[in-house]
């Protein structure tokens, strides 16, 4: 299992608007929503056609819709673009109807685009890099104004640059954002790089050579954005308005932290896994670059599509080469954050986010201009995510997002009943496994209590798979089933006297 993958599966367990399109067969634009009328049946596929990771061979498949499963997951809305050959083909807003007590929402309506921050932040710094303004491979030091990198595992000849940051290997130490209350007062980019007092993530460190270790930082990402506001002499929120949001013509996306009273009002507010509503409504995140962007499903279509349009040598604001130079960076399937799939000759990139109460997703083919964006305003999103990354390329025909095929096997219930109890997987973390009587099934706990209910599958040892995301476990036979395998790490049963 690769580190960035691993550390961000730790880190989970731990802690609209007007679209001018100059396509003639536009139909209508409903409430700011795109809708064209040689979509509308696909759009209805999707709609009722969500259907969930694993496929069991010779089995019917029971489909849902987009609104079962939001109300299945208790999530209040979404926001939803999906995009065809290089164009927005529709997009919409849905609310769960359980929701009484929500805001009308439209798709003018903002989310927040949590680590969905991240490449918007990167590809203005490779727009700046192209004009001359920054040099993405000098040491970020000599951008640094009022700051000191402490001294750690970089050296004069292999320093902590711009690159580096942008493709998580610069050796910061990794790690996420929690973000603040909104009635606590918003700590300065210095005080959050030194971990200053009321500030609750720890102070950077360089704990790895520059450009050897691929691991998630937002820290590092804070340091670019003090950097850059040190050159240019102006708020992040501005210098991004410039460089990318106003040239993608993203004209509802702001990196503005804390919003304006005024554009608080367009926020689609952040819930618990509970459903209940964040405190405030949602949390301020003065990690602007790593976490601070504020946007919909449209705004960000727009972004995906000047990525693929540039990688056709068709975008007026990247250039073709580019882009491909950073396709060509490729580094254990990923690409400056973004994960990258090569399905035959279709080339994709995918980037995920999670904020406290949002959940974000959004990818593209650049071979085919085929893709999707989902914004969503709960702790809840991820699954449904997935979901319809994986619908979508069932009704678009995408090379991406395929279903995994299994078969169904039959294991006693006393073999089952067996494997019970509580697990340490990775040597760090607490899991584990319970059977229920009534059904005779078995699952899979995590620490912060999401249950996957595990179903049995014919492999070369006692194999289960999670239905909805396709997370597979393996008990194993050398040690009569008392340990599995989990992301390519064991989980080792515990004894009982271990347990208390």
């Amino acid at each position: 299992m690769n580190k960035l993958i691993l550390h961000f599966f730790v880190l989970v367990f731990m802690s609209s608007c007007t679209f001018q399109n100059k396509d003639s067969s536009m139909q209508g634009i409903k409430g700011d929503c795109i809708s064209q009328e040689k979509s509308l049946e696909k759009k209805v596929q999707l709609e009722e056609g969500i259907r969930e990771q694993v496929k069991f061979l010779g089995e019917p498949e029971n489909l849902s819709s987009i609104a079962n499963r939001m109300s299945e997951y208790n999530i209040p809305a979404l926001s939803l673009a999906v995009i065809n050959q290089g164009r927005i083909e529709w997009a919409d807003i849905y609310q769960n109807a359980d929701f009484p007590e929500e805001q009308k929402l439209d798709c003018s309506s903002i989310f927040q685009a949590a680590s969905l921050s991240k490449p918007v932040v990167f590809l203005a710094a490779l727009r700046m890099h192209s004009a001359g303004k920054i040099d993405l491979d000098k040491n970020i030091q000599e951008y640094l104004k009022d700051f000191v990198l402490p001294q750690g595992k970089q050296t004069a000849e292999n320093p902590v640059t711009f690159r580096n940051i942008f493709s998580h290997t610069s050796g910061i130490s990794p790690g996420g954002y929690e973000g603040y209350a909104r009635d606590l007062p918003m700590p300065s980019d210095l005080d959050i790089l030194r971990g200053s007092a009321g500030v609750n993530s720890p102070a950077i460190e360089v704990i790895a050579p520059p450009n050897e270790t691929l691991a998630y930082s937002g820290g590092g990402y804070t340091l670019a954005e003090l950097a850059l506001q040190g050159l240019f002499q102006d708020e992040f929120s501005n210098i991004m308005q410039k460089w990318i949001l106003e040239p993608a013509g993203m004209k509802h996306s702001k990196f503005t932290q804390p919003l304006s009273a005024s554009d608080s009002i367009l926020v689609a507010k952040g819930h618990t896994q509970s459903g209940a509503v964040i405190e405030g409504g949602w949390r301020n995140y003065p990690e602007q670059a790593a976490a601070g962007l504020w946007s919909n499903s449209i705004d960000l279509a727009k972004f995906l599509i000047e990525i693929y349009n540039a990688y056709q040598g068709n975008s007026s604001i990247f250039s073709q080469s580019d882009i491909k130079s950073i396709i060509s960076q490729e580094r254990d399937g990923h690409v400056y954050g973004f994960l990258l799939n090569r399905s035959g000759d279709d080339i994709s990139i995918t980037h995920y986010g999670g904020n406290a109460g949002y959940r974000t997703g959004m990818t593209i083919s650049l071979t085919s201009g085929n893709g999707l964006v989902y914004l969503i305003n709960s702790d809840n999103g991820g699954a449904l995510g997935n979901e319809l990354f994986l619908s979508a390329s069932q009704v678009y025909d995408w090379k991406q997002f395929k279903q995994t095929s299994v078969q169904r096997k039959q294991v006693a219930p006393e073999v089952l009943k067996e494997l019970s109890g509580k697990y340490k997987w990775n040597d760090q973390i607490d899991l584990s496994i319970t059977f229920d009587e009534s059904n005779n099934t078995v699952s899979l706990y995590f620490p912060n209590g999401d249950e996957y209910k595990l179903v049995p599958v014919i492999g070369e040892g006692l194999d289960f798979i999670h239905p909805n995301t396709g997370v597979e476990v393996s008990f194993l036979k050398k040690d009569d089933f008392r340990s599995f395998t989990l992301y390519g790490q064991t989980a080792v049963k515990l004894n009982q006297k271990n347990i208390y």
